[in-house]
């Protein structure tokens, strides 16, 4: 599809002096917090000085990220470019490059694009060398970063390993090759952690020659149809992220690392869920939603869903207060006691309302429990 011209470049993500602190740039946060959605993410990464610059610009169809030909690094942090495209917008991110002997490499920078992006675009230059499977897996082990604490999960990411300015001749299965070598211990390990990471389908590898060359204009098509079919638009559940949930994702992820030094995929995802979507809907849209649940449930399933708050005397603790009575207990109990042994009332993950279990579901990225309203209003995927 015809797209419109891009936007020029903008900065994301530098680093300030002496501390070198990780900043976030309005300029490039704001290009993206206007974006209405669907956003497709691309990270470029990968060794300094590999041409990740010159062909992130080349996606964008114009010379929109600096380039040259020094030794020094030109991208410093991330930088950023919007271009129209379907569905929504592309969101390219041209990332600092490691494995440049005269240029600092950050490791926020690799956690915000293993965050952000369902396209991972891997460059190293001249050959796929044993120095650029390990700067990947290395890369992959700084998504350590990244806490999951078994209730969270990365986005679904797609891995091209990118040889540009190619000076050998591999077939189109020589990234499992490589992958499947024989090696020492630390180079299984490290092969490892890319397999695991990228499973076979959801990896791929490419080569370009230098610009000049005859064949370079069919290989370059090839990885760009493989980009733009990769870089799939961002979710939260089901539902399409808009700009102002990615740009408060990216604020929050610097926040973060700033403060902890590690990302919690769980609290990212319900800060933004709820502090950013949830609250402002689901006050206005709540009773009237109720009150269809409650017209859709037959007397009898009624009979056993009338489980609501009140005050009494707890039979438990003794104490006063609000609680809770279910059709099948005669007695009260306040909601610290009933909570030590009741299956039947769960508290939303998100509201932090009690409801009656069957009244809710365990949501799949944050493995928790929450109610039907809340989950109606994300329309997300449930266990």
């Amino acid at each position: 599809p015809a797209m419109a011209a891009p936007l020029a470049s903008l900065p994301l993500l530098k680093f300030e002096a002496p501390q070198d602190r990780p900043v976030i740039s309005e300029e490039g946060l704001n290009a993206i917090r206007q974006l209405p959605g669907p956003i497709c993410p691309v990270a470029f990464v990968g060794d300094g000085r590999s041409g990740k610059s010159y062909l992130a610009s080349k996606l964008c169809g114009g010379d929109v990220f600096p380039t040259d030909d020094s030794d020094v690094a030109v991208t410093e942090g991330i930088d950023v470019a919007v271009l129209q495209s379907h569905p929504g917008h592309l969101v390219i991110f041209d990332c600092e490059g490691g494995n440049n002997a005269l240029s600092k490499s950050h490791s926020i920078v690799t956690v915000v694009g293993a965050l952000l992006a369902t396209a991972l675009v891997f460059v190293t230059d001249g050959k796929a060398s044993e120095a650029a499977v390990e700067a990947l897996a290395r890369m992959l082990q700084e998504r350590s970063l990244v806490k999951c604490d078994g209730t969270g999960s990365l986005q679904a990411q797609m891995l091209l390993f990118v040889v540009n300015q190619n000076r050998l001749r591999y077939n189109d299965n020589a990234l499992e090759a490589i992958l499947a070598s024989e090696q020492d211990t630390e180079g299984r390990e490290l092969r490892g952690l890319i397999s695991d990471a990228y499973p076979q389908d959801r990896r791929q590898f490419f080569t370009l020659p230098c610009d000049g060359r005859g064949d370079f204009d069919a290989r370059w098509e090839r990885l760009h149809g493989a980009i733009r079919e990769a870089a799939q638009p961002l979710k939260m559940g089901k539902l399409w992220m808009t700009g102002a949930q990615v740009a408060e994702m990216v604020s929050h992820i610097e926040q973060l690392l700033r403060k902890h030094g590690n990302v919690s995929l769980p609290s990212l995802h319900r800060h933004v869920i709820l502090d950013t979507w949830l609250k402002p809907t689901v006050g206005q849209v709540l009773s009237s939603r109720m009150d269809k649940l409650l017209d859709n449930f037959s007397e009898e399933e009624l009979a056993t869903q009338k489980v609501g708050s009140v005050s009494g005397k707890c039979t438990e603790c003794g104490t006063t207060g609000n609680g809770w009575l279910d059709p099948d207990i005669d007695d009260f109990f306040c909601e610290d006691c009933w909570r030590k042994f009741s299956p039947k009332v769960l508290k939303c993950g998100f509201c932090n309302c009690f409801h009656p279990w069957p009244c809710g579901r365990v949501e799949q990225v944050t493995k928790m429990w929450h109610c039907m309203d809340c989950l109606m209003q994300l329309g997300i995927d449930i266990a």
